[in-house]
């Protein structure tokens, strides 16, 4: 039997109070080897000699103990604070479900004072410490900006330690949005101004005040960032140069959805002449051809006198062009305007 150590502190009162504090740790080192005898104080309530020790100094200093396991093994000694004895740690959450981007509060609590101890609110999804206090009660807001499902735990410990003793877990789940996108008209034509415009919702319902990240693959968007109204609405413009389709995404929190807007040039050309001069003997005009819209890189104007079979005017990448032809006296000549693609 190896030797048996008491620790004693002067009684705070009449010999017939209990003492303040009696611990006594007996150890028995068993002869098998590789062999440990483990007596757990308070650990799980099973010695009737700690809960009675711990039930006195309670009475007398208003707080429990610590609770330790004391093993041997081949003539080691190890000793491990498991937790105080009677204390109780509790962690809630409020809401436990929310969209992602909105906040949750964690509040932690332990059923007495933490005098020597501190509390922490630890993440284990992300393994990150969250927060952590030395007063009998802490919160935290949390707030994730993806969607899924977090689980918390609040631990005691002393500062730079090991915990020592945790509460249930608490889970807060962060549910994820719905974004809509739509560009119209499409297709347009070259410098057209197009609206782009969508909703955000949640359960089906518009979710206000969320901001609303744009992206084109090309092309000019009024705004890279927007924010839904009461409804949940947004809406920005977009245009293009250039003839091509383009990809538009909508993004929020994590979740995304496209949409394309066709970008066209010219699809047809009108051609006036007008004469130059009401003069008599006048035999110029002037031609304009014009597009209907601005032209692609690939097209061109030109105007063409079919009577001779020459290109008078042209090929040009401009969305009017314009030119003056004098006619032989008496003759009559037809023109025609052409929307070139190379």
């Amino acid at each position: 039997m190896a030797n048996l150590k008491t620790w004693r502190w002067r009684r705070a009162g009449p010999e017939n109070m209990p003492p303040r504090l009696l611990i006594m740790i007996a150890v028995m080192t068993m002869s098998f080897a590789g062999i440990a005898a483990y007596w757990v104080l308070g650990a799980n309530g099973l010695s009737q000699v700690t809960q009675e020790l711990d039930q006195a100094g309670y009475m007398l200093w208003g707080k429990h103990g610590t609770a330790y396991t004391v093993s041997v093994n081949e003539g080691n000694v190890n000793v491990i604070e498991t937790g105080v004895i009677g204390m109780t740690l509790t962690l809630t959450g409020t809401p436990t479900e929310v969209l992602a981007g909105q906040s949750a509060t964690l509040t932690g609590n332990a059923s007495e004072s933490t005098n020597g101890y501190e509390l922490g609110i630890y993440d284990e999804t992300t393994g990150q410490w969250i927060t952590g206090g030395s007063g009998q009660s802490i919160s935290a807001t949390v707030s994730q900006q993806t969607p899924g499902t977090h689980t918390y735990v609040l631990y005691l410990g002393t500062s730079g330690g090991a915990p020592i003793q945790s509460s249930p877990p608490v889970q807060i789940t962060w549910e994820s949005f719905q974004v809509s996108i739509q560009a119209s008209p499409s297709p347009a034509n070259i410098g057209q101004t197009i609206t782009v415009s969508g909703q955000v919702t949640a359960n089906g319902s518009g979710v206000a005040n969320i901001p609303v990240s744009l992206q084109a693959s090309g092309g000019n968007l009024a705004a890279a960032n927007v924010t839904t109204n009461a409804q949940g609405q947004w809406s920005t413009t977009f245009s293009a140069t250039t003839a091509g389709t383009y990809t538009i995404t909508a993004s929020v929190y994590g979740q995304s959805s496209t949409t394309t807007a066709q970008v066209q040039g010219a699809t047809s050309v009108t051609l006036t002449a007008t004469p130059v001069s009401t003069a008599p003997g006048n035999t110029s005009v002037t031609l304009t051809a014009q597009a209907n819209a601005p032209l692609a890189s690939n097209q061109t104007l030109s105007i063409v006198d079919v009577t001779t079979g020459q290109t008078i005017a042209g090929p040009s990448n401009q969305q009017t062009l314009t030119t003056t032809y004098t006619l032989s006296q008496g003759a009559t000549n037809q023109f025609v305007a052409y929307l070139n693609t190379n």
